[in-house]
C-alpha cells in the first residue's frame, strides 16, 4: 500500500531528525517495493537530468537530451567530426554534438537540488564548475541541422543560443529531398523521424523513410547513419545497409530502436 509505506518513511525520518522537513525541499526520498524486496534512494538531482537548462523551445515529441548524447555515443560520436540531422526538430542532436565537440559540461547551467544539503559546499563546487569551463575548446567544425518547418528552425537556432553553441551549428529550412552533404570530411548523419505512434501516418511515412534513404544514398557516401524508429518496416523502407539493431530504448510511451550502418558506398 503506496500511503502506508509513505507514512512509515515519514514517520522514520521525524523520529532520525525530530522534525518532518517541508515538503518542497527539493530532497526526495524515494521508496520502491517490488516482490517484498524495499529499496531506499535519495534523489538529489532535483528537476530531472535531461532538463539542461537551455531547450526552452520543443516541437511535438522532443528526443530527451540524455537520450540523445547515448545516441550520439552509440554511434561512436566524438566530437571529431561532422554532423547532419535532416529532421531536426528542436535540434537536440546538433547542440548535444556541438557541445560534446566544445568539452562543455551538460547541466553547466542547472540547479540540482544537493545545494540545498546542510554539508553543501559552494565554493569547492564553484571551484569545479570553473575548472570544467576552462577546459571548453573551440570546435574546428559546424554541426548541422535542417527541417521542412520554419518554425522548427527558428526554436533550433534559439536553443543554440542559450545553450552558446550557436557559432558552431548551422540550421535551415529544407526538405529531406533537397538534403545535400556540407563541404568538408564525411562524418554522422543521425536522424529521429516520425514513427506514425504520435506524428505521422504509417502508411504516409514509408514514402518519407524511402526518399530519407534515397538521399543519403546518393549525396552522403563516406556518411554513416544513425536512425531512430519504433517500426522496423519503416526502418526497412530506407533501403540502406543497416547493421543488427540495436536493444530498444524507451522513450515516451514506446520503445524505439537505433538502427546504424558502416560508411555508405
Amino acid at each position: 500500500h503506496s500511503g502506508a509505506a509513505s507514512e512509515r518513511v515519514e514517520r522514520a525520518i521525524r523520529a532520525a531528525l525530530g522534525t518532518l522537513p517541508p515538503g518542497e525541499g527539493g530532497i526526495v526520498v524515494r521508496v520502491r517495493i517490488e516482490d517484498n524486496h524495499c529499496t531506499l534512494s535519495i534523489d538529489t538531482s532535483g528537476e530531472l537530468l535531461h532538463k539542461r537548462g537551455f531547450k526552452e523551445e520543443v516541437g511535438k515529441a522532443p528526443m530527451r537530451e540524455t537520450l540523445a548524447a547515448l545516441f550520439l555515443r552509440r554511434c561512436g560520436f566524438t566530437g571529431s567530426e561532422p554532423i547532419v540531422d535532416p529532421m531536426c526538430g528542436s535540434g537536440t542532436f546538433v547542440i548535444e554534438a556541438a557541445e560534446i565537440a566544445a568539452g562543455l559540461a551538460p547541466g553547466r547551467a542547472r540547479h540540482f537540488a544537493f545545494e540545498q544539503l546542510a554539508t553543501f559546499d559552494d565554493e569547492r563546487w564553484q571551484a569545479m564548475r570553473a575548472t570544467t569551463a576552462a577546459a571548453a575548446v573551440t570546435p574546428a567544425l559546424k554541426f548541422h541541422g535542417s527541417d521542412r518547418d520554419p518554425g522548427a528552425i527558428r526554436m533550433s537556432r534559439a536553443n543554440a543560443e542559450r545553450a552558446g553553441v550557436a557559432a558552431w551549428t548551422d540550421f535551415r529550412e529544407q526538405s529531406v529531398a533537397d538534403l545535400t552533404a556540407p563541404e568538408g570530411p564525411a562524418g554522422l548523419v543521425i536522424v529521429n523521424p516520425p514513427y506514425g505512434d504520435r506524428i505521422g501516418d504509417k502508411g504516409q511515412l514509408k514514402d518519407v523513410y524511402r526518399t530519407l534513404g534515397a538521399t543519403l544514398a546518393q549525396h552522403f557516401k563516406g556518411w554513416r547513419v544513425g536512425l531512430l524508429t519504433s517500426d522496423r518496416a519503416l526502418a526497412d523502407a530506407t533501403r540502406l545497409p543497416f547493421l543488427a539493431p540495436e536493444a530498444p530504448v524507451p522513450h515516451g510511451g514506446l520503445r524505439i530502436t537505433l538502427y546504424r550502418t558502416d560508411a555508405l558506398r
